[in-house]
């Protein structure tokens, strides 16, 4: 259940990360706002205030630190806060062994720690919510169990004010002294990839059925099925479109990587036999008939085509296979948030063999050139819960050569996002600070 890096996967994607840069004389950020001083809340006039009578802000930004803390600062300008604003980033002497919170004293414990390497990867999949009995036993760090050395609360009230939903109200304080209570201590911390509050999802509870509905009025389409949905689309592209595909985005296929790994060449890659190459050049990505399919893609689906990843074009010949994998592998609270649909072009006939089988519902899927099925990753109830109904595999390849194109659509903006140089991986998003009043 190894996490995959979309950047490592995206290869050849050149694309450079902004990056602030302060000197030591200049604050990294300007015109931010003092915290609110809410009633029950951290006020911000502690902002500065020492907490042994050494370790405090520097009055002359005392009222920015813990803003500056929250959006990474600390270790993007580390000369200028681990100087001016030392409280915020945590580097004054060491915080004795225990704290005093609201459920009383807590014991920060060695014993504290995860059993398992692959424990942080777990619970960025939602396994401590699924599966609590081993995650709470095996993973109790990574699943806030308990407070540890490297994720604990600062303040004695933070579990009353985190129960009383400062975390969001309160961002800017609440993550920097109760990272353990406002669920935040294993969040990567990036003013490029943190959304736009006004940021608006491809879509809300319910959206996925609607969109399927809509979709059975183009021409051509059918359910396979509807418990979850499965639509195949009969003729989505015309021949000369599925050969233009082929050769605008082949221009690099190199060995496919499995679903979890960064590395073709690990044990676990032979799961994936393919060759892959992407649409990540101006060759391809401006090719106005490359241009005219991504748009009848985004607009059949109602979401902007920069919500989707670039087009890989997948080569399969005789003996070749991907075995059982799911598609949603993009964490909650990245840039982009998880996968909602695939969108899978067939570019070329088969002689024999190359199907697409859904493994957990007996269902099977011919190659047939112009043709493509369409499903979705997650609920439409439930868009952070992947749907594992949804699992499938590419059948092996008996006779022929297999030519196809997975598009996969994100939550929110993902090309922006790839552009400022995000990963995927967790980070501290508006919707991350709910601390222990809404943290699931």
């Amino acid at each position: 259940m190894a996490l995959v890096s979309l950047l490592a996967l995206l290869r050849g994607a050149a694309f450079a990360a902004t990056s602030f840069e302060a000197t030591s004389s200049n604050p990294p950020l300007d015109d931010v706002s003092d915290p609110p001083s809410l009633d029950g809340a951290p006020p911000a006039s502690l902002l500065g205030a020492p907490l042994d009578g050494a370790c405090a802000d520097a009055t002359a930004y005392a009222s920015h630190c813990a803003a500056w803390a929250a959006a990474g600062e600390c270790a993007r300008n580390a000369a200028f806060m681990h100087e001016s604003c030392r409280r915020s980033c945590g580097v004054c002497a060491a915080a004795p062994a225990s704290c005093d919170g609201a459920q009383g004293s807590v014991q920060l414990a060695e014993a504290c720690a995860d059993e398992h390497e692959s424990c942080s990867e777990w619970a960025l999949q939602e396994e401590c919510a699924k599966n609590p009995v081993f995650m709470e036993a095996s993973c109790r760090a990574s699943c806030y169990v308990c407070e540890s050395s490297a994720c604990r609360d600062e303040e004695e009230l933070c579990a009353q004010w985190a129960a009383a939903g400062e975390c969001a109200k309160n961002e800017a304080y609440m993550v920097v002294r109760c990272a353990f209570s406002c669920r935040v201590c294993f969040l990567e911390r990036s003013a490029e990839c943190r959304r736009d509050e006004k940021m608006a999802p491809a879509a809300v509870n319910g959206t996925i059925d609607a969109t399927f509905e809509r979709l059975l009025g183009y021409p051509g389409a059918r359910a396979l099925s509807r418990e979850p949905w499965i639509v195949h689309l009969d003729r989505f592209l015309q021949p000369e479109e599925a050969d233009v595909l082929i050769k605008v985005a082949g221009h690099d296929f190199q060995r496919s990587r499995a679903t979890g790994d960064e590395d073709s060449s690990s044990a676990s890659a032979y799961a994936r036999t393919s060759m892959t190459s992407w649409c990540n050049v101006p060759s391809c990505m401006d090719d106005p008939r490359f241009v005219a399919v991504r748009d009848r893609i985004s607009a059949l689906m109602d979401v902007p085509w920069q919500n989707s990843e670039h087009l890989q074009l997948l080569k399969y010949e005789v003996g070749q296979f991907y075995t059982e994998h799911h598609d949603q592998i993009s964490p909650r609270h990245s840039a982009w948030g998880p996968r909602l649909y695939t969108f899978f072009m067939y570019l070329s006939d088969v002689e024999e063999g190359g199907e697409t089988r859904f493994t957990r519902l007996n269902l099977t899927v011919s190659p047939s050139k112009g043709s493509a099925i369409v499903w979705p990753s997650v609920f439409s109830h439930d868009l952070f819960r992947t749907d594992e109904r949804t699992f499938h595999e590419a059948v092996n390849v008996t006779k022929g050569v297999k030519y196809a194109a997975n598009f996969w659509i994100h939550m929110y903006d993902f090309q922006g996002a790839l552009a400022r140089g995000c990963d995927n991986k967790n980070y501290l998003q508006p919707t991350s600070v709910m601390g222990a009043q809404g943290a699931s």
